[in-house]
């Protein structure tokens, strides 16, 4: 089966291949899904180095992270060469700019991109920051209050909030900033606002790191504001049963969601259909951040 992007075209190869067994989504699926998302969801993709999450035979098998491009991927995909910081290796990156390269990585077995918080051009100034909450002990509902006391330090600070489902069990609040410091700044400030929240509920937030530390309090990790680190890409599958899927959300709608995995492969075209892009303001509220 062979998909045309204007001057590019992708074979998709075994497109029966259910890469979500239980939910009979197959390999054709998912690409298809992909193809019809990327407007909205290539904004964020872009001029980004990409972590693929590949699951060759489906989720059944384990899969892993892939960093380097394979030296068979074709010439038009765009890539960057990073050189390590801790050894100097140098890695390809896939760089995920147009529907054509989100469906040859998809064949390829990519269920989820992660992204980094960079671009390629500036690889040491974020352009982002994001808030990971995951529940530990307590349920959604304590989620979403987490990330809504977190909207309100924010915009005291003066800065645009977003907020969207991980697909998998929290949520992110994700900030997009001016590229006016690098990694290190932006990292001490994530904690310092995280701190201000622990401050306020320390019975019920935590930055520890290690998962038996935690009891049952929500982890406010701010680890990913590094660089290197990604985060998964809005509008992303995971690969989880179900294909759940990482779906930007209005802060008004964010009372009546009632699990990070709520939308899915099945229903969130109708969602998209019914919301639109409701990111479309995302890039266009960047803020210089004042640390």
């Amino acid at each position: 089966m062979i998909k045309k992007f204007g001057k590019y075209s992708v074979e998709i190869t075994h497109p029966d291949k259910f890469y979500f067994p239980k939910a009979k989504i197959t390999k054709e699926e998912l690409v298809e899904y992909y193809i019809k998302v990327a407007p909205l969801m290539l904004p964020f993709l872009k001029n980004r180095p990409i972590s693929m999450q590949r699951f060759v035979e489906g989720i059944s098998q384990e899969g892993f992270y892939q960093k380097n491009a394979g030296e068979y991927f074709p010439d038009w995909i765009k890539t960057k060469a990073i050189q390590r910081k801790e050894d100097n290796k140098v890695v390809n990156y896939v760089v995920a700019d147009n529907a054509a390269t989100l469906a040859y990585i998809t064949n390829q077995g990519c269920i989820t991109p992660h992204v980094w918080l960079s671009r390629i051009d500036k690889l040491d100034y974020p352009d982002k920051i994001i808030f990971d909450l995951d529940p530990a002990g307590k349920d959604f509902e304590f989620v979403k209050f987490t990330a809504l006391e977190l909207k309100k330090i924010l915009e005291k600070e003066r800065l645009s909030t977003f907020v969207m489902t991980t697909g998998s069990k929290g949520l992110h609040v994700v900030i997009p900033i001016k590229r006016t410091h690098p990694f290190d700044k932006i990292r001490e400030y994530a904690k310092t606002i995280a701190q201000e929240l622990i401050d306020k509920y320390p019975n019920d937030f935590t930055l520890e790191v290690r998962k038996e530390k935690r009891t049952n309090k929500v982890f406010i990790d701010t680890i990913r504001n590094a660089y290197g680190q990604t985060g998964v890409a809005p509008y992303a599958v995971r690969a989880l049963p179900g294909a759940p899927v990482a779906t930007p959300l209005t802060w008004d709608e964010l009372k009546n969601v009632k699990s990070s995995q709520q939308y899915n492969l099945k229903n969130i075209e109708e969602r998209l259909q019914k919301m639109g892009d409701v990111w479309k303001s995302f890039w266009k509220s960047s803020k210089t951040l004042k640390v």
